[in-house]
């Protein structure tokens, strides 16, 4: 991916680092993001260029299925993973308001949709810092959801892997009956 070098440098200090020295990465004026997925540095760059991002076209015609939410709730937790590694609160701003907004009228009720709540509760708990919003409100929602991720392939290596996401969850286990609310 291309980006100009000046908006790169401008949207961040540490980015401005990344650019601006006479390391390998200033003087070729390539950074590597190994870290970082091809789908969240494409929508980082439109974001970089347009101040948004997940722009798709819309042209009329019949009816079309509903598309798959949790791919693009993924891909929201990656730029605000990203955007905390960058240190840019406008991005990771904009993120989480976007993952609150989709995330908001799904019910989970199928395997396929517990499984890929459990990988975007896997990769939030590995990528965002321990006192992020975010975190809570996931364990609270997937405590919610206990009876449809007690059987879910994934669902205990998660527990096992991640002591931070356990205590939170156990928490909230004495029965939400309710969707938990989006802060």
């Amino acid at each position: 991916m291309e980006i100009h070098k000046n908006l790169l440098a401008s949207i961040s200090p540490e980015l401005n680092k990344h650019v601006n020295n006479n390391m390998r990465e200033g003087i070729e004026g390539i950074i590597h993001f190994p870290e970082e997925g091809e789908e969240a540095l494409t929508l980082f760059t439109e974001w970089a260029y347009t101040g948004d991002y997940g722009h798709r076209d819309i042209t009329p015609g019949p009816p079309v299925e509903p598309k798959d939410p949790w791919p693009s709730l993924y891909n929201h937790l990656q730029l605000c993973a990203f955007a905390d590694k960058f240190n840019i609160p406008i991005l990771k701003e904009l993120a989480e308001s976007k993952f609150h907004t989709e995330i908001s009228p799904i019910v989970p009720s199928s395997e396929s949709d517990a499984t890929s709540l459990v990988i975007v509760i896997g990769y939030a708990y590995d990528n965002l810092p321990e006192s992020h919003p975010i975190l809570k409100f996931l364990a609270q929602y997937a405590s919610w959801k206990l009876a449809l991720l007690r059987a879910t392939t994934g669902f205990d290596k998660l527990i096992l892997a991640q002591p931070t996401f356990l205590r939170e969850f156990l928490l909230h286990l004495s029965g939400l009956t309710a969707k938990p609310n989006t802060p």
